[in-house]
């Protein structure tokens, strides 16, 4: 059979070629609109080719399984008894690993798992097998006692901790910057220096002290930002644990990192390849021995959505992609009802679900670095690490990580970041779909568990420590708060009234003539829990609505907007908008009575708010 080359039909093309048809597709735009950036101002080039020159990544650490990553479920119900039966039922069904989630660790919210002494966690872990299984421990501010319980555990059943996997989490800068308060330094050091000792006594070689980005992440930052602040606290602990006794070429390699993924799918997978270069820059400039660094990975709570949480398994989806293919050496997936409350089991099992189909069906992760050589990935990586080094740099020029935090410096940067993001939250320029986007008025509620930590939990000696360093605590948002509060508000007038705050759209012409602008405009309410009823503008007596917004086409404004905008205020509109910009119409507009021209670019957010009094007021 001969050999088909389809290819050689086709002339050959060059970049120049395709730069053509692209500017003379654009017409009067230029091309710099093709170009998008990051938080960070990295520009992101419409196409790319392959890259080169490009050289590998340091090695990953190695690994016992087969598998790409470990798929690692959380434990965080209250209830050590329930937390017992989920874990069991996780490992079951997929799960390789187990993230113990103590409650007021970084990433619990209101839940968390309330061990309280070693008899707690006899009962937690009892029928699990932990020589066989991955286990992290999340503490949080606990971390220390945790960690402490968890190995009296392992030395109970008599196991051999060289052979197992066990990563303590050791993370109190990642608590200070969440709660506020830490032990003075030099005490700090002292205990920290203490418990890798004691961890070393028993024979432990797993990860001891985590540079945890989560907090941060879920603050605002950037992810040149959460990269350079992951590196500047693992050179802190470097420095701690030198102070209490330990070499930093006995610390390296018992480090880890705790990233965030989520649904910026190339972002992240730049990212996780980024910080397996900088870890790399960062031994080498200290003078120690090349050691991979174990990279844990969390989708990011601050993408999830309480609106339309079905949307959430999609970003879940991407975001454990990206982990997989960025590198991660563990995945925790956050189940979908996550901002609703604790996660109960349908929510925990399509959590667990979605890594196992990308591990077992998709094979994500089988192919080491699958996007090396892709000029984007590249260059995006590369980017990525020179603006967190610099980061990192300014961080270590405040005197370290604890330093900055204390003198404010890490949440001035985070903030500056975070209030450009919002900006652009507002002006739907950054959409988030089923809340900014494409909302559904009517959805379904979601079931979470009804389970709380008891008001006297506490672990370990719960005496405050006697000198506390103190800062300001970075406070966790998500993307979607704006909107939600909204439809709070909308959902509580509708509870009370029996009627969402509500505009009439005034549709002008024929339906090939409104029906972009009316839809553009539903939407746009909905997103702020904004209910319309549509009609041509006779009918906005019928209605009793007092709020109109007139929808149709440019050129059906230039004849028909006058007029009817009067019409709407002789029939008792106290506030007219027109959706589209005015153009040359726009005195004679106001003239007749429109008050708000609304179209895309706006500050949306500020429109809601201020339609959703006025609206509200009149549904009451």
């Amino acid at each position: 059979m001969s050999e088909l080359k389809l290819a050689d039909e086709f002339p050959a093309l060059e970049r120049d070629d395709w730069r053509a048809l692209v500017d003379a597709s654009l017409k009067a735009k230029s091309y710099e609109t093709l170009r998008t950036r990051t938080a960070d101002g990295i520009v992101i080039e419409p196409v790319y080719g392959a890259a080169e020159n490009a050289t590998p990544l340091p090695a990953a650490p190695a690994r016992a399984a087969a598998d790409a990553w470990t798929l690692v479920q959380r434990s965080d119900i209250p209830e050590i008894a329930a937390a017992n039966t989920q874990m069991l039922d996780d490992l079951m069904n997929g799960a390789s690993g187990i993230s113990l989630v103590l409650p007021g660790s970084i990433s619990a919210g209101a839940s968390g798992v309330a061990v309280t002494d070693v008899r707690s966690v006899q009962r937690l872990f009892e029928g699990v097998e932990l020589d066989l299984i991955d286990l992290r421990l999340d503490g949080g501010r606990h971390g220390r006692d945790l960690a402490l319980v968890v190995l009296d555990e392992y030395k109970r059943r008599r196991l051999d901790l060289s052979r197992c996997s066990l990563t303590l989490g050791l993370d109190p800068l990642g608590a200070y910057a969440h709660g506020g308060k830490v032990t003075e330094r030099s005490e700090l050091s002292r205990r920290f220096g203490e418990m890798f000792t004691l961890a070393t006594g028993m024979d432990h070689q797993g990860p001891v002290a985590q540079a945890d980005a989560r907090v941060y992440h879920g603050a605002g930052c950037s992810e040149a930002q959460e990269l350079g602040f992951a590196l500047a606290t693992a050179v802190d602990y470097l420095r701690m644990l030198e102070a209490g006794g330990i070499t930093p070429a006995d610390v390296a390699p018992r480090m880890s990192m705790m990233l965030t993924t989520d649904a910026d799918q190339f972002v992240t997978i730049a990212k996780l390849r980024a910080a397996r270069l900088l870890w790399a820059r960062l031994l080498d400039v200290s003078g120690l021995a090349p050691t991979p660094v174990t990279l844990h990975v969390e989708t990011a709570a601050r993408m999830m959505s309480k609106r339309d949480p079905h949307v959430n398994l999609l970003r879940a989806t991407t975001a454990s992609f990206a982990a997989g293919i960025g590198g991660a050496d563990s995945v925790s997936v956050l189940p979908f009802t996550h901002a609703l409350g604790l996660p109960d089991g349908f929510a925990r099992r399509m959590a667990r679900n979605v890594q196992s189909l990308l591990l077992e069906e998709s094979r994500v992760g089988r192919v080491r670095d699958a996007t090396a050589g892709s000029g984007h990935v590249e260059d995006l990586t590369h980017e990525l690490a020179r603006s967190a080094w610099s980061v990192f740099q300014i961080i270590e020029a405040h005197g370290g990580m604890m330093a900055a935090l204390t003198d404010g410096k890490v949440q001035a940067m985070i903030a500056d970041v975070r209030i450009a993001r919002d900006k652009n939250i507002a002006r739907r320029k950054m959409s988030l779909t089923g809340v900014s986007e494409f909302p559904n008025l009517n959805e379904a509620p979601n079931k979470t568990l009804d389970m709380y930590v008891p008001a006297d939990w506490k672990i370990g000696d719960a005496a405050p420590a006697a000198g506390m360093e103190t800062c300001k605590a970075l406070q966790q948002h998500r993307l979607s708060e704006g909107f939600e509060a909204l439809r709070d508000t909308s959902d509580a007038v509708l509870s009370d009234t029996g009627t969402r705050p509500t505009v009439f759209l005034a549709v002008l012409g024929k339906p090939a003539d409104f029906t972009v602008r009316a839809t553009w405009m539903s939407n746009l309410l909905a997103s702020g829990g904004v209910d319309v009823v549509t009609g041509p503008p006779d009918e906005l007596a019928a209605s009793k609505l007092n709020i109109s917004c007139i929808c149709s086409s440019d050129a059906v404004y230039s004849g028909e907007a006058e007029e009817a905008a009067r019409s709407l205020a002789q029939q008792g509109a106290t506030y007219i908008m027109m959706a589209g910009k005015p153009g040359e119409m726009e005195a004679s507009l106001t003239a007749a009575g429109v008050q708000r021209f609304v179209h895309a670019g706006q500050d949306m957010l500020e429109l809601l708010n201020e339609l959703s009094i006025l609206a509200t007021g009149e549904a009451s």
